[in-house]
């Protein structure tokens, strides 16, 4: 049991006889160029040699190298609330033994070795205060026992810390200007559909990739591709555990699938406002992964995003709401047929204990066929709307000749036909105007792009095996908001279509 130890006059006063000191000595480097800790292992023989002419013996060595005291994670902290700390296994193991009692001294290669957090220091001085631990630092001469020696370390780490602070910003700095030039950057491990040297595409898993596409924009859930990529046994990048959704979510709205350049999750644009391209081969097309995004990460909910939450196992589950009282209502097996034994699925009000009144249940075969066969009309329709492709943007002359011009004044700035202040000038005034041309070209060949893309055949696609659930609830949300059900006029009335009311979605196509 330590016992706290007696401070008098601004010092902590220390018994411990060195016969009796059992060390605990930690030696660290935040990256070691030899990559074998050598840097490391010198320290802890010199440290070996400095206590033994102070005495006692070794209890243990805590080495560790290529581990950073300044760089904080995200962690949970004890009252369920996240914070920020230096995280350091070998470090924190350290100090746990030492609060112990398991060693009763500590020594550093210098005080402010061990740490760059103010944090640690504390934690330290502590250890020094309050278990009596007798810490050293084989250089410089700080005393964590005095109140002069502690005020000293303080001053050290605080210094240290805003050293760690510039390099890092420095660091960043460096890394976001070879991330303009689209070069590579982070992550031990290679982006799944690329080689290992990042650039070329692993043809295997792009075509992996490639086939979910489709799939995704129809209404697939990243869950079902991840289930279905573990049953294949498609092999993640390091050929060890299992495909989640957050994962496939991941990858599939990755601006870098595209070619675009990311640093710390921001997409790099030049001064065009152009998103920066990489170095790397891009495995689809700027379209694709906009197209991606909005269908797996909308911004905000929207009427498109039906069926995509929770897993519904009937296909009007997302849209049935009841004519009574207006509440969602739900599928469910309503009795089993007599001669099939084949369930008969019902669509229920939920009774008023569970917000609904209860009071309309229809069986949902023909209310099925019935708005299916609306669906598949609305999308036929569409898509021969759809087929009529926007002609050419009718400025590009406008913006060959703005672009001529910049080009002219160039020459002639260059052959001092022009002042600095004139060209200058102009120059800001054709720039802007080519900014303004080349952003209104940008938007009107996306849409021009999206009117031109053919819309599948939905009654074709319907009854397809691979064609799921998800997909058709997507196809429904594509063309309904919500589907009201009203009371049927007697008991045991068969369906008729006008006991239900579409709500058609308006929004533009």
């Amino acid at each position: 049991m330590n016992r706290t130890p007696r401070r008098t006059g601004g010092r902590t006063l220390l018994e411990t006889a060195p016969d009796q000191l059992v060390w605990a000595l930690y030696g660290r480097e935040s990256f070691d160029v030899t990559g074998d800790a050598e840097q490391v292992t010198a320290q802890l023989a010199e440290m070996r040699e400095y206590v033994t002419g102070i005495g006692g013996r070794i209890g243990r060595e805590f080495p560790e190298n290529n581990v950073s005291a300044f760089r904080r994670v995200r962690v949970m902290l004890p009252d369920g609330t996240y914070g920020y700390r230096v995280v350091r296994p070998d470090w924190d193991a350290m100090m746990t033994e030492l609060r112990k009692g398991t060693y009763n001294s500590l020594c550093l290669p210098n005080i402010d070795r061990g740490m760059r957090d103010p944090r640690d220091l504390e934690d330290l001085i502590d250890l020094v205060e309050y278990y009596g631990v007798h810490v050293v630092g084989m250089t410089g001469n700080i005393d964590l026992t005095t109140d002069t020696g502690i005020s000293a370390a303080r001053h050290d780490v605080n210094q240290r810390n805003q050293e760690s602070r510039n390099i890092a910003r420095r660091m960043q700095g460096g890394n976001r200007r070879a991330a303009m030039k689209g070069r590579n950057h982070g992550g031990a491990n290679r982006p799944f559909g690329w080689r290992k040297d990042r650039i070329s595409v692993n043809k295997r898993e792009a075509k992996h990739i490639r086939r979910e596409i489709p799939r995704l924009l129809a209404g697939v859930r990243p869950a079902t591709i991840a289930i279905e990529w573990n049953e294949r046994g498609i092999p993640t990048v390091t050929g060890r555990g299992q495909w989640r959704a957050m994962t496939i979510v991941q990858i599939f709205t990755n601006p870098r699938l595209c070619g675009w350049k990311t640093y710390r999750d921001e997409i790099l644009t030049d001064v065009d406002g152009n998103p920066v391209k990489g170095v790397w081969e891009a495995i689809i097309t700027d379209d694709e992964h906009l197209a991606l995004v909005e269908a797996i990460r909308p911004s905000k909910p929207s009427r498109k995003n039906r069926g995509r939450g929770h897993v519904m196992k009937y296909l009007l589950s997302p849209f049935i709401r009841c004519g009574k009282c207006n509440a969602r209502m739900y599928g469910g097996v309503q009795y089993y047929h007599k001669k099939t034994g084949k369930p008969v699925v019902a669509y229920r009000c939920p009774t008023k204990g569970w917000g609904g009144c209860g009071g309309i249940t229809r069986i949902a075969a023909p209310i099925d066929e019935y708005v299916t066969e609306l669906v598949i009309q609305e999308q036929s329709r569409i898509r021969l709307q759809r087929r009529k492709e926007l002609p050419p943007w009718d400025r590009e002359d406008e913006l060959r000749d703005v672009a001529q011009q910049i080009q002219e004044s160039t020459d002639a700035y260059k052959a001092k036909r022009i002042s600095g202040s004139r060209y200058f000038a102009l120059i800001e005034d054709l720039e802007a105007s080519e900014r303004r041309l080349k952003a209104e070209k940008r938007k009107y060949e996306a849409k021009r792009q999206a009117r031109a893309v053919e819309i599948p055949d939905l009654r074709a696609e319907w009854n397809r095996p691979d064609f799921t659930l998800e997909q058709k609830h997507a196809a429904i949300a594509k063309s309904i908001t919500a589907l009201i059900i009203h009371p049927a006029p007697r008991q045991g009335a068969k369906f008729s279509p006008d006991q239900i009311t579409p709500i058609w979605n308006e929004e533009d196509e």
